[in-house]
């Protein structure tokens, strides 16, 4: 357990008044200071030094644990803050075991399997990314001259990632990627494009002035790769050389606060006759030169982390898969219950044998440890929304059955099984939604969910609901 800092200053002051009190002790035995002093120089003298070492080492031990508790080891909390490198075979062993657990693995095996190919291939990659007419296929057809890259004077040309051959001024052989222009963070064009960045050994970040909000996020979330990085000032033509110089000075600040401090700003204009492109096409140069196994490195690593968002994100949906499935069979369960009962209840959450298997299941599943006072406690809440609302439900579910021909009003104990249908489904539901946000089984916070599913769409799930519990009742007459 972590200390606060509170926590330690007490723990110091008891240490201080312990202290304290063993002096005081030591010296009231023998009345005053000065007498025992006295008594002490005229007695023995292993008596007095032995005496004074204790005295030393009753201090030196004091210091130090008030020290310890008040200064503590920024070496050990740095250890902590470090996470381990994500490996190729760490990756590899997720994909086989989720493959068993039965998630969908394929976006992963995917990206592992292109950046074998690109590894295969031995190029190294440049991603040109920016907005939509901030020049990116302009600049590339610049570079690369004999490139068919498909230009326009509207925004948006490029609608697929393209790959096209450049030649370095060193005789380097790259592949330059040619992705859609985003529009807005989030957006499916700013996915793939980033997707295509992440792959790339090296990155050139296209604008044509000073970055927007929406483009300083970009900026940011490609510094975060930790790979070269360049931003292209491009259509310099626009402005005069004074405006281009504060350009300059702002969009290497704004560099800085994202974090990419090695990147370089370099000006360009590709649709006037590519004036700076060969600045820029030295700067890559410069980029390249580097070890190639170091630019593999910092490439594998981004894919390595896309790879294992895509595993997570993969494991979530299926977990939620599952905690649907849960949630129907146990609604299925309660409906069966209810109608098999001579004389439903209205306790079976907190005395019932389901609500606390379906709270058990539902955090082994979430992989969440669940303890006994934890779920009664979920359970009494969730009773407590019960019995405020069980009149409401069962008037529902009432008006619900007289829908079905046969049934009428004589439903009796169908409308408890409806009740209790409603019930069990907005208890999964809300449980699985407070351990897939929360991490933890916390009662108030799952039963708030619980309430809030309790009342949702109410009219379309009670039909449902009627619909299974009449399924169920012809179900028994058959047996």
């Amino acid at each position: 357990m972590r200390l606060t800092r509170n926590m330690r200053l007490l723990l110091a002051l008891s240490v201080v008044l312990t202290l304290l009190g063993i002096a005081g002790a030591a010296v009231g035995l023998a009345g005053s200071l000065a007498e025992v002093w006295a008594r002490l120089r005229s007695g023995p003298a292993p008596i007095f030094y032995g005496l004074l070492l204790f005295l030393a080492a009753v201090s030196v031990l004091g210091g130090w644990l008030i020290w310890r508790l008040l200064m503590p080891s920024r070496r050990r909390s740095g250890r902590k803050e470090i996470e381990a490198p994500i490996t190729r075979d760490a990756l590899e062993q997720r994909i086989s075991t989720g493959r068993v657990e039965g998630i969908d693995v394929s976006a992963a095996e995917r990206e592992l399997g292109e950046l074998a190919r690109r590894r295969d291939a031995g190029r190294l990659f440049l991603c040109v990314f920016g907005q939509i007419s901030t020049g990116k296929s302009s600049l590339i057809r610049s570079l690369a001259p004999d490139a068919a890259v498909t230009t326009g004077v509207t925004g948006g040309t490029t609608r697929e990632i393209g790959h096209y051959r450049w030649c370095t001024p060193g005789g380097d052989e790259i592949i330059l990627a040619d992705v859609p222009g985003t529009a807005a963070p989030g957006s499916e064009a700013e996915t793939a494009a980033l997707e295509e960045a992440v792959r790339a050994h090296v990155v050139i970040y296209t604008c044509d002035g000073d970055l927007s909000g929406e483009q300083y996020q970009e900026l940011t979330m490609l510094a975060a790769l930790d790979k070269p990085l360049v931003l292209a000032l491009n259509k310099s033509d626009r402005y005069s050389a004074g405006e281009i110089d504060l350009l300059r000075e702002r969009l290497q600040q704004r560099l800085d606060e994202a974090g990419a401090d090695e990147a370089a700003v370099v000006v360009v204009s590709a649709r006037s006759g590519g004036d700076g492109v060969a600045d820029l096409a030295a700067a890559i140069q410069r980029l390249v030169e580097r070890s190639p196994e170091a630019l593999d490195a910092l490439r594998d690593a981004a894919v390595f982390t896309i790879v294992a968002r895509r595993l997570d994100a993969a494991a979530t949906e299926r977990r939620r898969e599952r905690s649907a499935e849960l949630v129907k069979s146990y609604t299925r369960k309660a409906v069966v219950g209810a109608v098999a009962a001579v004389s439903p209840g209205t306790d079976i959450l907190i005395q019932g044998y389901l609500g606390t298997a379906l709270v058990k299941e539902m955090c082994g599943l979430y992989d969440v440890p669940v303890r006994g006072i934890d779920t009664d406690r979920l359970l009494r809440l969730s009773q407590s929304y019960v019995g405020r609302s069980l009149p409401i439900l069962l008037a529902v579910a009432g008006n619900a059955l007289k829908a079905f021909p046969g049934v009428g009003t004589i439903a009796g104990g169908l409308t408890h099984a409806v009740a209790y249908g409603l019930i069990f489904d907005a208890l999964g539901r809300g449980l699985a939604e407070a351990l897939d946000e929360g991490g933890e089984l916390r009662p108030a916070a799952a039963a708030r969910k619980f309430r809030e599913n309790l009342g949702e769409d109410l009219r379309a799930r009670t039909i449902r609901m009627a619909k299974l519990v009449l399924e169920e009742k012809q179900t028994g007459r058959d047996r």
